[in-house]
């Protein structure tokens, strides 16, 4: 079964080689097809990485992990219970080319994931600069707290980001985010500070700390009620105006189990802040998320 299997993801990996271009565009829409709302999952924790080489080229021009991702967990405009999900987790790289839909698959810990078709502008062993756009679903009126309000058009989002790799296991990072398509979307920009260190021969620990502030445009998009919104929904109106967004904070854990296979678990904070907090929608200012995965390195 094990030789069956080698040989499928060989044939794959060979086919893959042809045309990778090809391939991370078509996977664009299926990468990262959440809407923007969803908070960041909580298995943040890298896949298999060789310890020794993280700031190092990759050890093959096109390699990959594909697993199984599951999460359970609550929302800020409430559904009356908490939210499970199982989902496909892919991480692909061709060169400087990536395509994925999670975070929690890279192939080396030096690697800065976001989900959707990014390009390493640059990638020095302290700074790290890329370039991404992924697909934006936005929101649909589908929980009960935001009946009446109608949905966000779904957008391509870009984001321009950079990491600066400090001392023992610290990463400081940052990216600006806005909607391409001027679909109502807005822009957003993110700082975040993390820290992964050794817990034992094969299992390495991570937390994060991210802080999210919006624009005017995206607060209202998601947050802010108009006059027609107030009328079919009861709420009363509200033009929130640009601010803070959200901190969120994560602890994962990653082990590996072999060479190839890998297990991630994690737990994740989101509180609502400032103008977004004080949204008449918004039923609960905290939310949570437990996550956890399987990863095959090829």
């Amino acid at each position: 079964m094990d030789n069956r299997i080698s040989r499928f993801y060989r044939g794959a990996a060979l086919k893959l080689r042809i045309r990778p271009p090809a391939l991370a565009l078509t996977l664009l829409v299926a990468a990262s097809a959440r809407g923007e709302e969803a908070p960041e999952p909580p298995v943040t924790p890298r896949a298999p990485a060789a310890e020794a080489d993280d700031d190092g080229p990759p050890p093959r021009r096109f390699e990959g992990v594909v697993g199984v991702l599951a999460s359970w967990g609550s929302s800020h405009h409430g559904r009356g219970g908490p939210d499970a999900s199982l989902e496909p987790g892919f991480y692909l790289r061709w060169g400087r080319l990536t395509v994925s839909n999670a975070g929690a698959f890279a192939t080396r810990r030096a690697d800065d994931v976001t989900r959707g078709l990014g390009l390493d502008l640059t990638s020095g062993s302290r700074l790290r600069t890329h370039l991404s756009l992924r697909y934006d679903r936005g929101r649909d009126d589908d929980e009960p707290a935001l009946e009446g309000l109608g949905d966000v058009r779904a957008t391509v989002r870009a984001r321009l980001g950079a990491s600066w790799r400090l001392d023992d296991g610290w990463r400081l990072s940052g990216g600006w985010s806005p909607d391409l398509l001027g679909r109502g979307g807005g822009s957003f920009v993110d700082l975040g500070l993390s820290r992964e260190r050794p817990l034992a021969p094969r299992t390495r620990w991570n937390a994060s700390l991210r802080l999210t502030a919006a624009d005017r445009r995206y607060m209202q998009s998601y947050y802010g009620i108009d006059e027609q919104q107030a009328a079919a929904s009861g709420y009363p109106v509200y033009s929130p105006g640009a601010g803070l967004r959200d901190l969120q904070g994560v602890l994962g854990l990653r082990h590996q189990l072999s060479e190839d296979w890998v297990a991630l678990a994690g737990v994740s904070l989101r509180r609502l802040l400032g103008p977004a907090a004080d949204g008449p929608s918004v039923t609960g200012k905290t939310g949570w998320s437990l996550g956890f995965g399987l990863g095959r390195r090829f």
